[in-house]
């Protein structure tokens, strides 16, 4: 043994002393009773020593005796884990003499092994945590995070210490990151039972042998323990086809059988029962696994809404005339679709073959998905090739790691699982919407293209319409993708596949088939399929009628929740699953304009709701004015929603939603806003921008701010860069592309019109303050009236014409006031929704107006009866687009529902909520529970039902300090408002009438020359500043 040396390398690897010391002493040990160590590992690197050191926690179990020579005080399982533990170190070291240029993510990998999994495994344990900064700093490593955290999250670290990593939390590439490694992944038998738990719940019987379950049939399905592979057994129906595995045995019912298996399963079933057949299945690995339950379970085409599907046939081969089956490598799908796919498929198979580490094999796979390895991709798109090519040249190394762990999984669910998990914090920065779908494309592409057959390249939208149009739900939420969702997605792209398959007699050769035949009937330049309609998305009629509701309750029991909630159910179709996403996805509906808030009160009024007048500076030659003003009609909040609302409706008829990705945005002033509107109006007519600045000057052969600037100070000389003769005209000339938007401004927080351009810059004089130069434009939105600037977060300046930053853009709420591009199927309208409030408080008929028969149903635009009034301000045609819902809140501790208005009653749906009690815990022995139903039931004796205390005001108390805070500084001063400062109610209320528990009560004398008769005892009441000890008694 190279004792010296072996020590060197110890202490290298930043071993503790006495780590080096045991080592040192145990593999000495062993030298002396199995020979030179260097002897053995130069004939089988250890691995004799190895196992004939094995002893596993079943040996221990059974009491095997111990299978070496050497002898061992203590339990024999940790001595003999102690001993393997030296050995393999020892390896590892020889290894690393070897290969002196061993890799830095293999140095860490070892340490963790060595330090953390084997010493776990050692005490029996399992599982283990691993936190990325403790091993960074144990290893004395300098800024290596994001290598620590790409190594311990790889397969290849799996793979070498024989574990299963079943959780990561924390922000990608931090110290903080927590790894959860199963260390029982590499027994056979329990990745099988975890996913058949995570399918049929809890087994119906388990023994050393066999754990079986049952399928919501009662069929039933086995997984034997007692052998080295995953076999299952099931029962065996001779009418459908075989199930899709290599390895299968069938036993007949007469046949003799394991003897373990479930009752329905054995050859003499209980109860007299005849014997069925049955069975056995051995599969290779959780791909197959997966795919034989699907099978077992009858997953096919018919969960599918067939007609839907059918349609989609019809619009595919309106496309591809002709096509016979996916085989035929010739033809308008195969030149289109496959052909280039095939070619990337190819080239990923070989470049997963070559044996690169992980950021080699990431780097050579994501230069291919992006098209820069020489082929053409174009699989995710140019935008998001381009926010690739950033985050590798601002993050070198993140992706790449990610991308060759990825490769090294076997389970693509799995490793587009954890590459997510790897990149969602670097994938997030600088972004000003949460890039969810990035975090599908990506990591989904790279899976198909090196499993093609078992994974599923996603385009978020038109997989989110396929499945709205098939299963009549959205499949991906606003999140960063899950294993789940991905699953999802591949049970869909399975069920079509075999109906590609079985019935349409098509052969698809594996997923991408099924991805080209979704891509293709999702696209735009939909050719015509003999008139019929495009298949809608599956929506239950009662769902495509506006929503009109009031949540109403007493204080504290959840309406501004459940408003947020119901608000993200009409516009997504379902609610985020945890508190914290609720939150979040209703911030980005809020920024994007699908959702706006407001709050009535006593002093609210039509003309702040609706519309008003409001003073206007306006020109001297205006009618109308007075002291150099005049009153104007301003829209109120909900005539601003109902604008952009509108808009979407007539957008959802029009198909694929319009692209605002990378465009870029500018700001246009048309003529002065008051003064010179005839500018804007025959700007409107004619479908062109126009600049004032520049002069007399045809800019037609100056393409650049340079050539702009020299021309200007050719004849102006010494004009600063920043004149609007140069800048603007830079703007107008130079930078606008055909395609890029326009946005048209009123004032500097307002505009009122968008446009894209489509022409280039002319030259077009005219005798109107020099309005010279022209673009001619698409306009794609004119709003009657000026529209708050929703979609930018900053104000405009008074330059006439400017690029808007990118960073403060928000292209989703920008998108939902332009028309959709033609073509494709049309989509659902977006759905917007206006929260009122404290709905209550306000004198609804003076605020409503004749709103109260626009919002009803069928009054809406669109609907049956589609009604418009003339407005009493603007003189504008005015109705209530379908897609705008109202929430309103209602507290009844302010008023009942009983005073309501009746028209309003009438054309709302009304929700109680009430105190639950059954959401609250217990706090330090004190039941909150029943604290909150004593309170209440004594608050509706005393008062009413609709005054009670809900139990969001207990929710956060944690223990009894945060109890005696809520009771102190929320529910007794809303106890005094209640009962009107009557604290003998309130001590009632509390269970504290003796004044001993949470108020102080003090008999008042009576007072000189007062009757002692006069009246009853009068008592002076405080809350205390420390309540009982036993305060709570009279409330449990």
């Amino acid at each position: 043994m190279q004792r010296e040396a072996f020590k060197a390398w110890l202490v290298a690897q930043n071993q503790a002393p006495s780590s080096v010391s045991t080592r040192l002493s145990d593999t000495a040990r062993v030298e002396g009773a199995y020979g030179d160590l260097d002897g053995h590992y130069d004939a089988d690197e250890l691995q004799g020593l190895l196992a004939t050191f094995a002893y596993s926690a079943q040996d221990r179990a059974s009491q095997k005796p111990n299978p070496t020579s050497l002898e061992i005080n203590g339990d024999l399982y940790d001595g003999l884990a102690t001993y393997r533990s030296a050995l393999s170190t020892y390896a590892r070291f020889r290894a690393s003499a070897d290969d002196p240029q061993e890799r830095q993510a293999d140095r860490i990998r070892r340490f963790v092994l060595e330090n953390h999994i084997e010493p776990a495994r050692a005490q029996g344990e399992s599982r283990v945590e691993v936190v990325t900064g403790d091993v960074h700093r144990a290893m004395a490593l300098d800024n290596k995070m994001p290598a620590v955290c790409s190594a311990l999250g790889s397969g290849k670290f799996e793979e070498l210490a024989g574990v299963k990593i079943i959780d990561r939390q924390g922000p990608a590439n931090s110290s903080t990151v927590r790894f959860t490694y199963d260390l029982a992944a590499n027994e056979t038998g329990n990745w099988a039972e975890r996913v058949l738990r995570q399918r049929y719940g809890a087994p119906i019987a388990k023994s050393d042998k066999m754990v079986s379950f049952a399928l919501t049939d009662a069929r039933q399905v086995a997984l034997q323990l007692d052998v080295g592979t995953c076999q299952i057994w099931l029962e065996d129906d001779e009418s459908r086809k075989a199930p899709p595995v290599d390895q299968i045995r069938h036993y007949l019912a007469a046949q003799p059988r394991h003897s373990n298996l479930p009752p329905r399963m054995r050859h003499s079933p209980p109860g007299g029962m005849a014997p069925r057949r049955v069975a056995l299945v051995k599969i290779e690995n959780a791909i197959a696994f997966a795919k034989v339950l699907d099978w077992y379970e009858g997953k096919s085409g018919g969960a599918l809404n067939r007609e839907a599907l059918e349609r989609y046939k019809k619009l595919f081969l309106a496309r591809y005339a002709g096509f016979a089956d996916f085989g035929v490598q010739a033809g308008g799908y195969y030149e289109e679709e496959r052909r280039y796919k095939d070619a990337l498929i190819a080239r990923a198979g070989d470049i997963r073959s070559q044996g690169l580490g992980a950021a080699e094999t990431g780097t050579a796979l994501l230069d291919l998905l992006t098209g820069k390895a020489g082929l053409s991709s174009g699989l995710l798109g140019w935008r998001t090739d381009s926010r690739v090519a950033a985050l590798r040249q601002s993050h070198p190394g993140v992706l790449e790691e990610a991308a060759g762990a990825l490769a090294q999984r076997e389970d693509p669910v799995s490793g587009v699982e954890h590459f997510v998990q790897a990149i969602w914090q670097t994938l997030t920065e600088d972004q000003k919407s949460k890039p969810y779908s990035e975090s599908r494309n990506i990591p989904s592409m790279l899976a198909a293209l090196l499993a093609p057959a078992d994974a599923f390249g996603i385009n978020t939208d038109p997989i989110q319409r396929t499945a709205e149009a098939l299963l009549g739900r959205k499949l991906l939420g606003w999140n960063p993708m899950t294993a789940v969702e991905y699953r999802e997605v591949l049970e869909l792209a399975r069920a079509i596949e075999a109906v590609m398959r079985d019935e349409w007699d098509w052969k698809p050769r594996d997923l991408w088939d099924v991805q080209g035949f979704i891509w293709a009937v999702s696209r735009s330049d939909q050719p015509a399929i003999n008139d019929e309609p495009v298949p809608q998305p599956v929506v239950a009629k009662e769902d495509k009628m506006p929503t009109n509701l009031i949540l109403y309750g007493p204080p504290g029991t959840g309406k501004t929740h459940a408003t947020a909630a119901e608000a993200i159910r009409l516009c997504d179709g379902s609610v985020p699953a945890t508190e914290e996403q609720i939150r979040q996805r209703y911030a980005e509906l809020v920024t994007a304009g699908q959702v706006r808030f407001v709050t009535f009160h006593q002093s609210y009024a039509y003309e702040d709701f609706v519309e008003g007048l409001r003073p206007s500076t306006g020109a001297e030659d205006e009618t109308n004015t007075t002291g150099g003003f005049k009153l104007e009609p301003v829209p109120g909040v909900f005539r601003e929603i109902s604008s952009v609302a509108e808009q979407a409706l007539k957008s959802a008829g029009a198909g694929e939603p319009f692209d605002v990705m990378g465009r870029q945005v500018f700001k246009m002033s048309l003529g002065r806003a008051g003064s010179e509107d005839h500018i804007f109006d025959a700007a409107i007519e004619g479908d062109y921008i126009v600049l004032g600045w520049g002069g007399e000057i045809d800019w037609t052969p100056y393409d650049s701010y340079e050539a702009i600037h020299a021309k200007w100070n050719e004849i102006h000389p010494g004009t600063n860069g920043n004149d609007g003769n140069i800048a603007m005209v830079a703007r107008f000339r130079a930078d606008m592309r055909e395609g890029d938007l326009v946005v048209v401004s009123y004032g500097n927080h307002k505009f009122r019109a968008i446009g894209e351009i489509v022409g280039p810059y002319q030259y077009a004089p005219t005798e109107v303050r020099d309005y010279n130069h022209r673009r001619a434009v698409r306009w794609l939105f004119v709003p009657d009236e000026p529209l708050p600037l929703t979609f930018y977060e900053r104000p405009f300046t008074m330059r006439s014409c400017y690029l808007l930053r990118d960073r403060y853009i928000n292209r989703e709420a920008l998108a939902l006031l332009l028309p959709g591009q033609n073509g494709g199927a049309p989509a659902a309208p977006r759905q917007f929704v206006l929260i009122i409030d404290e709905i209550n408080r306000a004198n609804i008929s003076k605020v409503f107006g004749e709103l109260i028969t626009l919002i009803e149903p069928d009054k809406r635009i669109g609907a049956d009866f589609e009604l418009k009034v003339v407005l009493p301000y603007s003189k504008q045609p005015f109705g209530v687009p379908s897609n705008l819902n109202l929430i309103g809140t209602m507290n009844t501790a302010d008023r009942s529902i009983a005073l309501l208005d009746t028209a309003l009653r009438r054309r709302f749906e009304f929700k109680e909520l009430m105190p639950d009690p059954s959401k609250l815990e217990s706090v330090d022995g004190i039941d909150l529970g029943m604290l909150l139903e004593r309170m209440n039931s004594r608050i509706e004796y005393l008062f009413d039902r609709e005054h009670q205390i809900g139990h969001t005001f207990f929710m956060k108390a944690k223990n009894r300090s945060d109890l005696d805070t809520v009771m102190r500084r929320k529910v007794i001063p809303l106890l005094a408002e209640y009962f009107h400062e009557d604290w003998k109610k309130i001590a009632v209320v509390l269970g504290d009438l003796e004044g001993t528990r949470f108020f102080k009560r003090e008999v008042l004398p009576v007072p000189a020359g007062v009757d002692a008769d006069y009246g009853s005892e009068r008592s002076r009441w405080s809350v205390r500043e420390t309540f009982s000890e036993d305060a709570y008694l009279g409330l449990q």
